[in-house]
């Protein structure tokens, strides 16, 4: 169970301020409660870990708020200068899991496939087949960063299920939480740019803040786990 303190209140109510604000077009508060989101759940982070901080894991955080302050400011003017800043910590979370995938394989054997790996890798190849077909693009260069965002999302999912599967640790359900909300974070932002719909903009305004909340909750977990391992 997380702590409550000062920090996750304030990312809470930040957080709920700028979903509601987003959905109806409130730009006053979206400008005033965006900026606090990501430093409350950082601040929470370095309240909540007992050794030295991971610096990669909080340039990974520092790199989304630029991302979001960057869109913030004028979505268009830095959009595809955005789009680069969020590959970044995606790359980062990635070189994460497949160290607790490394660290899985010290300590247990993977001797065959789970049915479920496949039935989950089949899907994501139909949904992101699915979705680069529906989405409309301005340019080859939005082609390009979309079919990144896409191979990443995949082999993020895939490293994700595997451990997820194969160890019961806690630290791999936030991992699957952080995961998703992401993916759904990606898929909607591109869909509520296309179709500017509300329901759309609620899921990937609330995908994208509980991101964070869970990012942060599985690298708490994932310290605190691989201290128990290392010693």
């Amino acid at each position: 169970m997380p702590k409550f303190n000062a920090s996750l209140i304030l990312y809470i109510v930040a957080a709920i301020i700028y979903v509601v604000a987003s959905c109806v077009n409130n730009d006053l508060f979206v400008l005033l409660s965006k900026p606090i989101i990501i430093p409350a759940i950082v601040f929470y982070y370095y309240t909540q870990i007992r050794r030295k901080s991971d610096d990669l894991f909080v340039l990974s955080l520092v790199i989304f708020f630029f991302g979001d302050i960057l869109y913030l400011i004028n979505i268009d003017d830095y959009y595809f200068f955005g789009l680069f800043l969020f590959l970044m910590p995606y790359l980062i979370l990635i070189f994460f899991i497949y160290k607790d995938f490394q660290l899985l394989l010290q300590v247990r054997q993977i001797k065959k496939i789970d049915l479920s790996l496949i039935i989950v890798m089949l899907t994501m190849i139909y949904l992101i087949y699915s979705i680069l077909n529906l989405i409309e693009y301005k340019s080859k260069k939005e082609f390009v960063f979309i079919l990144l965002f896409a191979l990443e999302l995949f082999i993020m999912t895939l490293l994700t299920v595997l451990v997820f599967l194969y160890s019961t640790y806690r630290k791999n359900a936030y991992l699957a939480f952080t995961v998703v909300a992401f993916i759904l974070s990606d898929v909607f932002f591109m869909l509520d740019k296309q179709f500017n719909l509300v329901v759309l903009k609620l899921v990937n305004t609330l995908s994208q803040t509980i991101s964070y909340y869970f990012y942060v909750m599985y690298f708490l977990e994932r310290t605190s786990l691989r201290r128990r391992y290392l010693k």
